[in-house]
């Protein structure tokens, strides 16, 4: 299953749910008592609360502050080189390439990288590195150098590593263990269910409707903000 946000963020990207929904459960319960009754907040921090502690979010800054800093310098380091590699793709004919520049990925890379979302960047890179690799030759005629993708790559290897140190650390450090799939699949359901419903309950109220939107809640997570129901 895919998840809405990743398993690193998934804590606190819930707070953020939480709060708007528990501001906004009389408008959720008018749409639908069945579903958003008064035991749905308590099924909402429940499950909230079995993915506590786990690999991700304000904890894995306390795991290793280099190795975060590293981390997130090298995320910092592709953007230039995907702007370059953006600009050789508008260069080059559409018929030349082996797949349509959609499918190289790059606006789900930046926003990933934006977000500081290690593993689902790490996903979209091997997307991304996938595509470059079909359409090398065509590539390279606009001016794309194997150094950039050869850079690429290591910058993809430098932050699989560092995530994978961070996990590392923070289990033993922390004592924490890994949450069971299930767990965040059972967490990422109560909180498709509420953003949906937020989206279309606010359709036409920006402000409000923004609150359930994914690119929100992870620009919020990123910038590293604390959920009111953490206060």
């Amino acid at each position: 299953m895919q998840f809405r946000f990743s398993k690193e963020n998934m804590w606190t990207a819930a707070g953020f749910v939480l709060d708007s929904f528990v501001a906004d459960a009389p408008a959720f319960e008018d749409v639908s008592a069945s579903e958003f009754g008064p035991n749905f907040q308590e099924q909402l921090v429940k499950a909230r609360e079995q993915v506590k502690g786990a690999v991700g979010g304000a904890l894995r800054a306390g795991a290793g502050t280099q190795v975060t800093a590293r981390l997130y310098q090298n995320m910092d380091t592709l953007k230039p080189l995907l702007d370059r590699l953006d600009i050789r793709l508008g260069l080059a004919p559409a018929k030349s390439l082996a797949n349509p520049v959609k499918d190289f990925g790059l606006k789900t890379l930046r926003t990933r990288l934006d977000a500081r979302d290690a593993e689902a960047s790490s996903r979209a890179l091997t997307v991304l590195e996938a595509a470059i690799a079909a359409s090398r030759d065509a590539l390279a005629a606009v001016g794309y150098p194997a150094t950039e993708e050869a850079k690429l790559l290591l910058l993809h290897q430098a932050i699989d590593d560092d995530n994978a140190l961070q996990n590392k650390t923070l289990n033993t450090s922390t004592g924490t263990t890994l949450v069971e799939d299930k767990d965040y699949t059972a967490l990422n359901k109560l909180l498709d269910k509420v953003m949906r419903t937020g989206r279309l309950l606010f359709k036409n109220n920006k402000q409000k409707r923004r609150q359930y939107e994914t690119i929100w809640i992870q620009k919020r997570v990123a910038a590293g903000e604390k959920p009111q129901a953490d206060a």
